[in-house]
């Protein structure tokens, strides 16, 4: 009997195909984003959970509009050059090949990269600090029922001379992220027996957000009354168990009761997937050329040398610290520059920086010095009286406001670094500042455009 050749057709529908298709988008997005991602505990969770939560798909399979909105969001990342469009463009084509490769279809995981993504922890950094501010004015208002002189000074909460902080550092407002892609994992397994309704997925994720903020109340409080401190062993400890049991706990509980109360909605089947219907082979080879020639144009893009802030100022001693931070230090003034990642990165607050040289913060208020508006105050360490001053620069511009820098820097302004300046005196600090800000119109270097 003789043997041929099996037709091209036959192998285009081999096992193995889908595979290559999915290592390829897999290839393409750790080449070209390595850098962006984060690589954190919470991206590494959502893409560990991916396979768990995607859902059987139902016939049809609506793929079409998926693959036009990653294949327009590769064109305009190409064009623009702009890595965050190309993160949604390869989201949105990883989605798709979960639908025509895989026949997985659901919500759910792009749900998860979302909150596990840098733009998620950019919008938890914007939103976070007023929350902080709120939660430790809350919890010494509550605490004053047990102890009679309390204070809130913005983060910090001072019981008995004893300093505690709502940290974004430690297993608190950190842990939303932990919350959120747990939930979304509940809601994904539930929704295998009854599907969600919009209404009803919407409203359980604003209650895993309600959760965990009661959580974190819960949890400050319960480290104030037992005298944990941030270098405690429990400190992490209790966070985590405030978690599971203030979040998690009631949330299974909330997402099973609401189950059942959508119990008549109809049942998810598992269709049969037929993959010469589903599998566009041709059009994964185009929207994998068009990733690589968009990834390409953002890996190589022109950076054009723009001024910056100073990274030198007359009359200081400069030093180069870790993270590329930079001291500058005289007999009246100490001065930090301290560049951030990107749009969606955490800045060296000195509310957190300082506390950690042991010094507590007074009379934190907005100020305008030079016609420029920054954050002052009062730097407090047993006999020491220092005062500070903060703001964001890029030396062309200034500002206070978290939207409006990681704005300018999420359009590709250059990059801005936080400007923190102490002085022995108030008059002082005004006078460096003003020296500063004066310097910026001859004392500028080339800066590299954010890389974001």
């Amino acid at each position: 009997m003789n043997r041929t050749l099996p037709p091209l057709k036959a192998i285009l529908q081999a096992r193995r195909l889908p595979l290559v298709l999915g290592l390829g988008y897999a290839l393409v997005a750790f080449i070209f984003l390595r850098e962006y991602l984060l690589w954190d505990l919470p991206w590494l969770l959502g893409l560990a959970l991916v396979p768990l939560v995607a859902l059987p798909a139902q016939p049809p399979v609506r793929s079409w509009p998926l693959f036009l909105g990653a294949a327009a969001l590769a064109g305009l990342a190409a064009y623009t050059q702009i890595t965050t469009l190309y993160f949604f463009a390869v989201l949105l084509a990883g989605w798709w090949a979960l639908h025509t490769l895989g026949g997985r279809n659901g919500l759910y995981p792009l749900l998860l990269l979302l909150i596990a993504s840098p733009l998620f922890s950019y919008l938890a950094d914007v939103w976070s600090f007023p929350l902080r501010l709120q939660l430790s004015q809350a919890a010494a208002q509550l605490l004053q029922f047990i102890y009679p002189q309390v204070e809130a000074a913005g983060n910090l909460i001072l019981v008995e001379g004893k300093e505690f902080s709502v940290d974004p550092a430690c297993a608190g407002l950190s842990m939303l992220s932990f919350s959120l892609l747990l939930a979304v994992f509940l809601m994904a397994r539930l929704a295998r027996q009854n599907s969600w309704p919009w209404w009803a997925q919407g409203g359980l994720l604003l209650l895993m957000l309600g959760l965990n903020l009661t959580c974190n109340l819960i949890r400050i409080l319960l480290l104030v009354v037992f005298q944990i401190g941030p270098d405690h062993v429990m400190h992490e400890v209790v966070g985590l168990l405030c978690l599971v049991a203030y979040a998690v706990i009631p949330f299974y509980f909330g997402s099973g009761f609401m189950a059942r109360f959508l119990q008549n909605s109809p049942k998810l089947e598992k269709p049969a997937v037929h993959p010469h219907q589903s599998r566009k082979w041709g059009l994964h080879v185009f929207l994998l050329l068009l990733l690589t020639v968009a990834g390409l144009r953002i890996m190589f893009k022109e950076v054009v040398p723009q001024p910056a802030a100073p990274l030198h100022v007359a009359g200081f001693k400069a030093e180069v610290l870790p993270d590329n931070v930079h001291k500058f230090t005289n007999g009246q003034a100490l001065i930090y520059m301290k560049p951030v990642r990107g749009f969606y990165s955490t800045e060296h607050h000195p509310l957190i920086c300082w506390e950690g040289s042991g010094y507590q913060f007074r009379k934190v208020r907005q100020g305008q010095v030079a016609n420029r508006q920054v954050f002052m105050g009062m730097l407090v360490r047993g006999k020491d009286r220092l005062h500070t001053a903060w703001w964001m620069d890029n030396g062309q511009y200034q500002t206070i406001a978290q939207s409006d820098w990681r704005w300018r820097m999420f359009k590709g302004e250059p990059a801005f670094h936080l400007v923190n300046i102490t002085a022995g005196s108030e008059q002082e600090l005004q006078r460096q500042i003003q020296a500063l800000l004066a310097s910026y119109t001859s004392a500028t270097v080339p800066a590299k455009t954010a890389s974001w």
